[in-house]
């Protein structure tokens, strides 16, 4: 649980954690570069990195921006009207804090947590009513990602049991939509199936997970408004497209001669390589995913695969980390929030 304050009888392990993190963090980076170092030339990554395109890179930084922006707005839509209204700051900064404790925790994803606390500590929205606002958000996004895994697939060779793979990608955002739904339109009926599961728990505890889902339920009202719900659809899409416009954005940079396809396939291994927790930022994780695919997609100059690799990473990574200090400095979320009090 977060709390405000951090015990002045904190553990000591737990007061060295933000130490032992940015220990990890730079062991990695050196581990990294002594690597690099013995495929490449240093300074030839740097001569790379230095030439790249100003316009084309700040258009990548705008894109990273845009997208932190857009899912605060749509987060903040999931909110509705009649009930007391979360504010456009209240969501993306909260948004921005998610992001950012995922990035910088390494092996968990408490993220989650703490928007839902941030949010709390601004609007006093309960974590139980935001909690359905970001299973919408989680489908939503998974929704998508299917749709761009669907639209690269006919233009790629892949394994055959992928291709046999390609009616489930099919399905699933179809029986996604079906269950948000049933979730939006039919709450009565999902309200009495879920009494019927907890009906032979203990009393106590059947009664606060029927509670859980009705307030979370609560935060899935937002989808009946069709007008909001088609403007989440959308913010989603436009996600989904700004998702694969940043690494394209960073081809022209580095004056690599890579397609739109390219790009899109590259934010599906890399999304998939860095959602599983792991490392403080990724690291490791996230450029080792994208020079892998780079070298799949027949580039050979290992200078340029590690010099994209490296500036991907920056680009993508340091905006949220960046908007991230500010919001975890307005809510105050701290270090032993990451880990359980014993």
């Amino acid at each position: 649980m977060i709390t405000e304050k951090t015990p002045a009888t904190s553990p000591s392990w737990r007061r060295a954690l933000p130490w032992l993190n940015v220990a990890l963090a730079v062991a990695l980076v050196v581990a990294g570069l002594w690597y690099l170092s013995t495929r490449v030339s240093l300074a030839a990554v740097g001569a790379a990195l230095a030439g790249a395109s100003p316009g084309w890179v700040a258009l990548a930084v705008a894109v990273a921006v845009v997208t932190l922006v857009v899912k605060g707005w749509r987060w903040q839509l999931m909110f509705p009207p009649e009930q007391p209204p979360v504010p456009f700051r209240a969501a993306f900064w909260s948004t921005a804090l998610g992001q950012y404790v995922n990035l910088v925790v390494p092996f968990l994803r408490l993220g989650e947590v703490a928007r839902l606390y941030a949010l709390n500590r601004e609007t006093g929205v309960s974590p139980a009513r935001a909690l359905g606002t970001l299973v919408v958000e989680k489908t939503l996004d998974l929704i998508f990602f299917g749709l761009t895994v669907l639209f690269i697939l006919p233009f790629v060779a892949l394994p055959d049991y992928v291709n046999q793979s390609r009616l489930w990608l099919f399905v699933l955002p179809l029986a996604l939509l079906l269950v948000l739904y049933l979730l939006a339109y039919r709450t009565e009926w999902v309200i009495g199936l879920w009494r019927r599961v907890v009906r032979p728990l203990p009393d106590r505890l059947g009664d606060w997970l029927l509670r859980v889902a009705v307030a979370g339920l609560e935060g899935l009202a937002a989808l009946r408004d069709r007008r909001r719900a088609l403007l989440m659809v959308l913010m989603s899409l436009l996600v989904a497209i700004l998702s694969v416009a940043l690494p394209y954005a960073l081809f022209p940079a580095l004056g690599l001669s890579l397609t739109v396809l390219d790009a899109a396939l590259l934010h599906v291994v890399v999304t998939v390589a860095i959602t599983p927790p792991s490392t403080p930022a990724k690291l490791g994780v996230f450029n080792g995913a994208a020079a892998l695919m780079l070298l799949q997609l027949g580039l050979t100059d290992e200078t340029a695969v590690a010099s994209y690799a490296i500036l991907f990473y920056l680009v993508a990574l340091l905006p949220p980390i960046l908007f991230g200090i500010v919001a975890a400095s307005r809510s105050r979320w701290h270090w032993s929030a990451a880990v359980p009090r014993s």
